[in-house]
């Protein structure tokens, strides 16, 4: 007779056969266990009591009179063929019979019911618009599941995982728990040591080619994607790009650019079926900080240049990558990824040909979306990433600038607060709004400090671990430099917050755009303050709230009805409910753009890691010349960090057409099988895959239609000019 022993697997224990003599005590039964190792075996009390010892702290005895307890109610029950999570479910059961909560928490399976699988399989999932319906996707979103219980089993304490499962924060990427959320890096690293990969089955040398250099950055993507939540952002990718174009001709950079964009949004092929959520961070202008460093060229080795002597060959493919962008696709849709993120500084108006370029990125703003602009005012240096976060450089993250493979930065988790809550717990009492800000900005700090300490451990495991490409040195430090990590306080809702609290919504009062204001105030001297505690830089992000603020408005209607009720944007009806974005104001309000982004740019200057204000056009296309005079004004008359402008559109799925606005018919063919594109929070992608709480704010968002014409550039000039903060 053989007997089963457990051993710990992923999904629980996995029984299986050995060779060796059963203990006399056991009880040997007629019945068969379907174990999750794919096994059929025959039954044995004994694989409770030693999983029962291996996992939890009971003793023996206790362990032994469970495993009797469960033994008899499966007699009882005259079942024949028993799976191991049913076993493990009556263990459980036990469990908590006898009182041994913590044994059983211990002891539970994670996994995925049955049901919920099958709905996984058959329907898409809109947590991420950027994963797309398939088997990768799936593969993706059942991963996810078994990694998010983990994670609040686990890596999180019982105070931090009931904080978000109950709504007061939102831990983001749970299912990614065993990796950092973004990573900023620079082409240097990729140029200076090409392309290799621990666990890789061939190793590059430095490219001697643009192509092959573009190959390199593209296998990198895919592989940072892999050890990253979120996005994967490159930094002056057209300068360092540039002495590997000298002398190209316009047609082969032109292609040259058309690979780039193709390459990255056509990779749906990666983690999930998703394309990789990329940025390229783009100057007209050489940075200070380039201009006298050692420029790399073909096999890694150095071209005896500085950057500034590329400044025309960088200009040239600058401007090649909007000529891309301007087509579009193959069915003239804009491109989703890799986003373009323009920085203008100080030394952007002073370079000559910055009015034509301007004037070429603001038309395709106008025709596509694509352009995001980035305000580097004064002396301020920085990478962009994922929809609005950016890393602003030290004076050591300049003094790194000299050797700019170096340059690696990453935010490790992002954990973002539910303010409208405050709100109703606080009743109209400040000091209680206040108090609770603060309770539950220090337990996000230990969210992140929990999270800090898992990751530690993964990238204590060297090349053998998880992370082992976040551990290599081929500069001589880790390629992850913990010490440079960012930890994000996001915040979702403060409109509703502000209106919950005084009855006013920010755009309606300067009384309420100065509460707002002191709120977010607080919580930048709070992150100040946790930063100095626990030696961790904490920054205040715009959180992007995808599903967040849908998820967040879920709740509080469910724990505070009646105070929700009269708050959540969307409607209660349909279930489509949701709160605003971060800091920005109210969606649906009339607000012309000028002073949306003049108000909404007073918050700007206290979120350090990042922010923007979106411009709705609609089906309107406003003149390139209109664009240019707006983004100026903005630069120079505002505190505003990061602008967008979004139109919208029609692809049709038969005819494979693109048309302008949201329409419910193709204008082309006349199909009804159409879908819309347009920003859905710091990225563009088809309207289908959003969630209700997503699609409820694209219904109420007010257009910015006929003011960004010719007409009204003066009106614009005299209102920033007016009320310059």
């Amino acid at each position: 007779m053989t007997r089963v022993r457990i051993e710990e697997s992923v999904g629980g224990p996995s029984l299986h056969l050995s060779s060796a003599s059963p203990r006399k005590e056991a009880t040997e039964i007629a019945m068969f266990v379907r174990t999750s190792s794919e096994e059929v075996v025959r039954w044995s009390r004994e694989r409770i009591v030693n999983a029962l010892i291996k996992e939890t702290d009971i003793d023996a005895d206790t362990a032994e009179q469970i495993g009797l307890e469960v033994e008899e109610q499966i007699l009882r029950s005259s079942i024949k063929v028993v799976t191991a999570p049913l076993v493990r479910e009556l263990v459980n059961s036990k469990l908590v019979e006898h009182g041994l909560e913590e044994a059983r928490r211990y002891h539970t399976r994670l996994g995925v019911p049955l049901y919920d699988v099958n709905e996984l399989i058959l329907h898409p999932n809109k947590e991420n618009a950027n994963v797309p319906h398939g088997p990768e996707g799936t593969n993706l979103t059942l991963a996810e599941s078994i990694k998010k219980e983990y994670a609040l089993l686990t890596v999180f304490s019982q105070a931090v995982a009931d904080a978000h499962l109950s709504g007061d924060i939102h831990l983001h990427d749970l299912g990614f728990i065993d990796r950092p959320y973004c990573s900023g890096q620079s082409l240097e690293y990729v140029k200076k040591y090409g392309l290799s990969l621990p666990n890789a089955l061939s190793i590059a040398k430095p490219a001697k080619h643009p192509e092959v250099l573009l190959a390199h950055m593209l296998k990198f993507s895919a592989a940072l994607q892999g050890h990253f939540a979120g996005a994967i952002g490159w930094d002056a990718v057209n300068l360092f790009f540039a002495p590997y174009i000298v002398g190209m001709s316009d047609r082969d950079l032109h292609q040259l650019a058309q690979i780039l964009i193709f390459e990255y949004s056509q990779q749906a092929v990666a983690r999930g079926g998703q394309a990789i959520f990329s940025d390229l961070n783009l100057y007209w202008e050489v940075p200070k900080h380039f201009r006298n460093v050692d420029a790399i060229g073909p096999g890694g080795t150095y071209t005896g240049k500085k950057y500034k002597d590329y400044e025309k060959d960088a200009q040239r493919f600058a401007w090649a990558l909007f000529d891309i962008y301007m087509d579009g696709d193959g069915s003239g849709r804009p491109f989703f990824f890799p986003k373009p993120l323009v920085h203008m500084t100080e030394d952007f108006f002073k370079t000559e040909g910055h009015e034509k370029f301007l004037h070429h990125i603001c038309e395709v703003a106008s025709k596509m979306g694509n352009t995001y602009f980035v305000f580097d005012r004064g002396e301020t240096a920085k990478i962009s990433e994922c929809c609005r976060l950016s890393f602003k450089l030290t004076s050591e993250d300049i003094e790194d600038a000299k050797h700019p493979w170096r340059m690696r930065f990453c935010a490790l988790q992002n954990v973002t607060t539910n303010l409208p809550r405050i709100a109703y717990e606080a009743d109209g009492n400040d000091t209680v709004l206040f108090q609770r800000l603060t309770e539950l900005m220090k337990l996000a700090a230990e969210a992140h400090m929990q999270k800090r300490i898992f990751i530690e451990k993964l990238l204590a495991l060297g090349d053998t671990g998880p992370l082992a490409l976040l551990t290599m040195k081929r500069d001589g430090v880790s390629y992850l430099r913990l010490n440079k990590a960012s930890y994000l306080m996001g915040m979702v809702g403060l409109d509703d917050m502000v209106y919950a609290h005084i009855g006013e919504h920010m755009h309606e009062s300067k009384r309420a755009l100065k509460f707002g204001l002191q709120v977010i105030a607080h919580m930048r001297i709070m992150s100040d303050r946790l930063t100095k505690k626990h030696n961790m830089k904490f920054v205040l992000e715009q959180t992007p709230a995808e599903s967040t603020a849908y998820r967040f408005a879920k709740l509080d209607l469910e724990h505070f009805p009646s105070m929700a009720a009269k708050t959540v944007k969307g409607s209660l009806d349909s279930g489509g409910v949701y709160y605003t974005n971060s800091t920005l104001f109210d969606v649906g309000a009339p607000t012309n753009p000028i002073e949306r982004v003049r108000l909404e740019g007073m918050f700007h200057p206290l979120i350090e890691a990042g922010a923007i204000s979106h411009l709705w056009l609609g089906e309107q296309r406003p003149s390139a010349e209109s664009l240019a005079n707006f983004v100026v004004k903005v630069f120079r008359f505002t505190d505003n960090d990061q602008i967008a402008f979004s139109p919208e559109f029609t692809t049709c799925n038969d005819c494979q057409r693109t048309a302008r606005g949201l329409l419910d018919e193709c204008p082309y063919c006349h199909s009804k099988n159409v879908d819309g594109i347009t920003r859905i929070t710091g990225y563009f992608t088809k309207v289908s895959s959003w969630n209700e709480g997503k699609k409820a704010e694209l219904r109420d968002r007010h257009r910015n239609e006929g003011l960004f014409n010719a007409g009204n550039s003066q009106y614009a000039t005299g209102l920033f000019a007016g009320n310059g903060s």
